[in-house]
């Protein structure tokens, strides 16, 4: 579940880069990079996650979905009157979803 999680986490991210640019009718290239490299990452995690390497895929995929949710939250506080979109608002929820669903603690076995 992880995996998935986390791979369709990192598309939903590099979508919001695009979208970005779609919204603004122009290339914005902060963000599409920033969204491209952190959405990267956490698919990068999500097949981590498949292979089995179960520290790793953890650390990269914290580490994406922390640093998603601190810039867009950061960027929601100090620039409200800009960035309080729904896009951003829906991007922090992922994010805070993708590091509960990382955080979560392995099924038992019965």
């Amino acid at each position: 579940m992880k995996c998935f999680t986390s791979i369709i986490f990192g598309l939903f991210v590099i979508w919001t880069g695009i979208l970005r640019s779609i919204e603004a009718q122009a290339f914005k290239p902060n963000a599409f990079w920033f969204c491209l490299t952190m959405g990267l990452l956490a698919i990068a995690g999500g097949y981590l996650f498949r292979l089995g390497r179960q520290r790793i895929a953890t650390g990269i995929s914290a580490a994406a979905g922390l640093v998603v949710a601190v810039f867009y939250v950061n960027c929601l506080i100090v620039q409200p009157e800009s960035d309080a979109t729904y896009r951003v608002g829906l991007v922090i929820v992922a994010a805070i979803g993708q590091l509960a669903v990382v955080f979560l603690p392995p099924p038992r076995q019965q």
